[in-house]
């Protein structure tokens, strides 16, 4: 249906972006699979005086998940499924993310470092 596409999902609790796994899902009916999913989100930049939209790939640091995540729809959700244009800036957004190197260490200070006295 989706195939080769990259589809924005709309209207949840969570907004994702990503490739729509073709095959049957193991949980069921009303259940879609998401590969490379990115999450968005708007945050208020005060500097700028503006809203900027952030798109940010869910495996997070460190690769904490796995890169899917599962999706039920129900059959009265009033969920958009949008098929991103592949000349669009949130399509290169997208692929930038999913590309991007991540890191591989992520250095914490110790709580006495990072308090000021």
């Amino acid at each position: 249906m989706y195939k080769a596409e990259i589809i924005h999902f709309i209207g949840g609790l969570t907004e994702f972006v990503g490739e729509l796994d073709q095959s049957e899902h193991p949980n069921g009916l009303n259940w879609y699979r998401i590969r490379n999913p990115c999450i968005i989100f708007t945050r208020e930049n005060k500097e700028m005086k503006r809203i900027d939209t952030v798109v940010a790939l869910l495996s997070g640091p460190q690769k904490v998940y796995r890169k899917f995540v599962d999706i039920r729809i129900p059959e009265d959700s009033i969920l958009e499924i949008r098929v991103l244009d592949k000349n669009g800036a949130l399509y290169e957004h997208y692929s930038k993310e999913v590309n991007r190197i991540m890191p591989e260490k992520i250095i914490l200070p110790e709580h006495g470092i990072a308090v000021a006295h």
